[in-house]
């Protein structure tokens, strides 16, 4: 997972037994919550990576995702094809009206996705995410559902 602390915080605190057993109480509380769920993601046996909503607006009818897949993984379409299907599950099964994916504006392989499934990119927030020593700038991507019902990809590849 050294790969992912490029972009994420967390992998540097996720080191112990009894950190990945923390990790899953919150997961499992986010979801009792209503706010939001985690599911891992298994390619050909292995844990490959995780998928998720981060936090569930309710009031909006809007959630967003948030992934992460081991370099193993990486470029084999398996992230396009997971948030594909919660997007699917948030616009046409939850009945949301918009999802949004939020990626470091450096992090190319992750803003592909957001792109491949041709989200709107909406713009740039600055400095928003403390990663390590440094600041860095999200990109912010969203789909609605009315545009999800005309574009909606049948391949993504």
């Amino acid at each position: 997972m050294s790969n992912l602390l490029v972009w994420m915080p967390w992998p540097d605190a996720d080191k112990t037994l009894g950190d990945r057993r923390e990790f899953i109480r919150g997961c499992i509380q986010h979801e009792a919550d209503g706010d939001g769920f985690q599911t891992a993601i298994f390619h050909r046996g292995e844990l490959a990576g995780s998928v998720g909503f981060h936090g569930i607006d309710r009031g909006n009818l809007s959630t967003s995702i948030g992934y992460w897949l081991a370099a193993g993984h990486q470029g084999k379409g398996i992230m396009t094809r997971a948030c594909e299907a919660l997007v699917d599950h948030a616009l046409l099964d939850l009945k949301f009206n918009r999802v949004e994916i939020r990626c470091a504006t450096e992090n190319t392989r992750s803003s592909a996705i957001p792109e491949r499934l041709r989200f709107t990119r909406e713009g740039v927030l600055r400095q928003v995410q403390l990663l390590h020593d440094r600041y860095v700038d999200h990109v912010v991507y969203s789909i609605l559902v009315e545009q999800w019902r005309e574009i909606r990809p049948t391949e993504c590849t």
